[in-house]
């Protein structure tokens, strides 16, 4: 797939091609993490329609049955009746959202609707002498239950809120002149989606299903130390029918979803991994175990006959940990991406090139990685391993470099000839060199 990028943050554009392992290489500020997360947003905005779907459905049927309710309580704020209204629009409610769990029986939701209003009618009348009309309300009602909104409109929707979690909705480029951005990719000669947004607005165009299940965005170990606090934090997708409206929810603190997700992950029970080759080669790596201990809430790594607890452990080892936790939950697929920005800041330049080793066995295998950094020793290894494990056109390498005199940076195709990636980043020694 080749997702092409004009006017994201940093990057005035960009053709990345996910394929097997894809590194993207460049200094600071360069846009190179803003293309893993814009990435990661729209593989997991894709994959998030059905739920996003019911969510938007249910509480569209909430708030047209508050809407009454409220429309009601405005009229006749002084009605005996108010208490008993209130407590039938209640029951209600929770009933038109209970039909949500089965195919729509529209005949049977339209009798129920009708018994309740009916019920609703009688209280008020009964009370305060009021007849009510409740004409249009049966069909606002089916019209949320039985009708899926399209997955353009859910879309824009889920991808906005990864938009306001990741960059507070400020996805363009702040110092260009043109304050739009467009996402858009393809496989093939096909088009599977468009995406277009400027001053907080988003248009999309859907083709057809995308290929990946899943995605998940490794930005640093320290979370793991964290992983207590980010499993029972708040984020943008949290803000559902269970959770709007209990005041423990606002009592959260808030993370991005995709730290959120990257611990939810580690700490989950799901096995899924059947080859242990990688496994063991990350274990001869760190010397010893690394596992989530769900009775501590913490992350455990055993060496030798001695038990390390949580901050206590190696950045590095929690790095190749994390990877070890990923594979063996079933998280690294080949219909997952793994998009890991800069791991090179957590780890020594030997275990970079053992790193290194690891991501081309996983591509090898069929797991499909998106990489960023900005360490010449990781990506010299990483260049030399695709070279003697994979097939031609299994790798890609990109340089991301700014252009000189302006906030913007453009990204190169090097694969054919990474040395400009060497020229960029070995820059600091011919420094120290004249500095000599």
């Amino acid at each position: 797939m080749l997702i092409t990028f004009k006017n994201a943050g940093m990057v005035e554009e960009a053709g990345i091609r996910l394929n097997g392992l894809t590194v993207i290489a460049g200094e600071n500020d360069t846009g190179k993490s803003t293309i893993g997360k814009l990435i990661f947003s729209i593989i997991k905005t894709f994959n998030r329609y059905e739920k996003d779907a019911l969510v938007y459905r249910m509480r569209n049927i909430e708030d047209t049955i508050e809407d009454y309710y409220s429309d009601f309580k405005r009229k006749y704020s002084n009605s005996p009746a108010l208490a008993d209204v209130r407590a039938i629009f209640l029951e209600l409610k929770n009933d038109a959202l209970k039909m949500m769990d089965t195919p729509p029986d529209k005949d049977k939701i339209r009798l129920s609707l009708d018994e309740k209003l009916k019920s609703v009618a009688e209280v008020i009348k009964t009370v305060s002498g009021i007849d009510i009309n409740f004409a249009n309300f049966p069909a606002q009602v089916i019209e949320f239950v039985d009708k899926k909104p399209s997955p353009e409109e859910i879309f824009k929707r889920s991808f906005g809120k990864y938009m306001n979690s990741l960059f507070n909705g400020e996805v363009a480029n702040k110092f260009s002149e043109n304050k739009g951005y467009s996402i858009t990719g393809e496989e093939g000669n096909k088009t599977v989606f468009e995406i277009t947004g400027s001053n907080g607005s988003i248009t999309v165009r859907l083709d057809r299903e995308f290929y990946y299940e899943d995605a998940t965005f490794i930005e640093s170990p320290v979370l793991l130390n964290l992983a207590d606090l980010l499993r029972f934090s708040k984020n943008e997708f949290d803000m559902d029918i269970e959770t709007r409206k209990k005041v423990d929810y606002l009592e959260k603190g808030y993370a991005p979803e995709y730290m959120k997700d990257f611990i939810m992950k580690l700490t989950d029970r799901k096995t899924g991994r059947t080859s242990l080759e990688i496994p063991e080669r990350i274990r001869h790596i760190i010397q010893g175990d690394f596992y989530y201990a769900p009775e501590e809430r913490d992350f455990v790594f055993e060496k030798g006959n001695k038990r390390f607890k949580g901050i206590s452990i190696a950045s590095g080892i929690k790095y190749m940990g994390a990877i070890n936790i990923l594979l063996l939950n079933g998280f690294i697929s080949r219909k997952s991406l793994l998009v890991i920005d800069e791991p090179e800041t957590h780890m020594h330049p030997q275990w970079q090139t053992r790193f290194a080793e690891v991501l081309v066995k996983l591509v090898k295998e069929g797991n499909p990685i998106l990489l960023t950094s900005h360490s010449p020793y990781l990506i010299e290894a990483l260049q030399l391993y695709c070279d003697k494990n994979l097939e031609k056109g299994a790798a890609a390498f990109y340089l991301a470099d700014k252009k000189d005199g302006a906030f913007v940076s453009r990204v190169y195709d090097v694969t054919h000839d990474p040395s400009p990636i060497f020229e960029k980043l070995s820059k600091p020694f011919d420094e120290l060199e004249l500095l000599q």
